[in-house]
């Protein structure tokens, strides 16, 4: 598969004022979100008190909504999904147009996570049910629309709807799809697009949104890592890892991440960390890899040190578009530590199991 290209034309600047209302409004929204000693107490709880506890949470009003038609995980899974598009759409009303349009750019990563999980639905034939369940809407695109891409009689299909991707950018992936059996190349295709999209936005911004740009380039740095260790694991040619690997734009930290892509294997590429601010990380990482062959610890690891950037960002510039990135994030992050505990708690994981995939300030 060739590189995708996505040229981007030089955006227009987006103004950005002072917007204290939507900062502060922003703060007390992030402090309602759970905290350390949150999940260590539910950790310790029974499924049914998990449900409970959360209940009475600020996702009161989704588990009450759905409780009549829906039950266990499927009802919390459900009332997550709910709950993190009402916070996005929230953001998006209290803030102003300038804001807004940061704040749909930024969701636009659940509208590719949600077309994702359709296309990997429609892919396995799997229980349509259990897909529009696992929808959450949280990103530009509705529901309705998201559910409608169901109906639809194929993959190519689905693409060619979309309504976020020109389908022209899916001619390969397609094909790759029906001569591999694997949807690799179209996903990688939805994520080179969100992330060019993306920082070409950032680049649109004034010097108030630096630290957004920052972050930005800092969560391409570690997605791209990730797919090399995903890849370097699965021993792709080293031509073919490149292929994967998102363009930030930024001359210096393309050419570092490509040298890592030359490195052969694992215990190379770990070797050029060492004078990294992911050194430590890494080398965690790894030494849990050859323990447990599996790079789950090293995901989550380094989604912690993101969010602890996340949280740096939102303590140095306290009403800022950085309080807006850090709580989407930050929101994002604790929908998917509620869905991994609750899921963990079903399968009756052991506890420290479930606290080791927990990512939390």
């Amino acid at each position: 598969m060739a590189r995708l290209k996505l040229e981007m034309e030089e955006p227009e600047r987006i103004k950005l004022g002072f917007y204290p209302y939507t900062y502060v409004r922003t703060v007390v929204m992030r402090s309602v979100l759970f905290k350390r000693d949150d999940y260590i107490k539910m950790l310790k709880m029974s499924f049914n008190e998990i449900a409970k506890f959360l209940q009475e949470s600020h996702y009161k009003d989704e588990i009450n909504e759905f409780a009549n038609q829906h039950s266990g995980a499927d009802l919390i899974e459900l009332a997550m999904n709910r709950n993190l598009a009402k916070s996005f759409r929230k953001l998006t009303r209290i803030a102003s147009p300038e804001l807004a349009l940061l704040v749909k750019e930024y969701a636009k990563r659940k509208d590719i996570e949600d077309l994702k999980t359709i296309l990997r639905g429609k892919f396995t034939n799997a229980d349509r049910k259990a897909v529009e369940k696992s929808l959450t809407a949280a990103g530009t695109l509705s529901y309705d629309f998201l559910v409608s891409l169901l109906n639809k009689e194929s993959v190519e299909e689905i693409l060619k709807h979309n309504k976020l991707v020109n389908f022209s950018l899916f001619k390969e992936g397609i094909r790759s799809m029906n001569e591999k059996k694997s949807l690799v190349d179209i996903e990688n295709t939805l994520d080179q697009y969100y992330y060019k999209d993306m920082i070409k936005f950032s680049n649109a911004l004034p010097k108030e949104g630096a630290l957004f740009r920052d972050f930005l380039l800092k969560e391409v740095e570690i997605l791209n890592i990730l797919t090399l260790l995903r890849l370097k694991k699965a021993q792709f040619k080293k031509d073919s890892v490149k292929i994967f690997i998102i363009s930030s734009g930024n001359k210096s930290r393309d050419a570092w991440i490509l040298e890592l892509a030359s490195a052969d294997g694992l215990e190379q590429l770990s070797k050029t960390f060492n004078r990294t601010e992911y050194k430590d990380v890494v080398a965690k990482g790894i030494e849990e890899f050859n323990r447990t062959n599996s790079l789950i610890g090293f995901e989550i690891s380094l989604y912690k040190h993101l969010l602890k950037r996340s949280v740096l960002f939102v303590h140095q510039h306290p009403l800022s578009v950085d309080t807006i990135l850090g709580y989407m994030f930050a929101k994002d992050i604790e929908v998917r530590n509620l869905k991994m505990l609750v899921k963990g708690k079903q399968l009756g994981l052991p506890e420290q199991f479930i606290e080791n995939q927990l990512i939390y300030e």
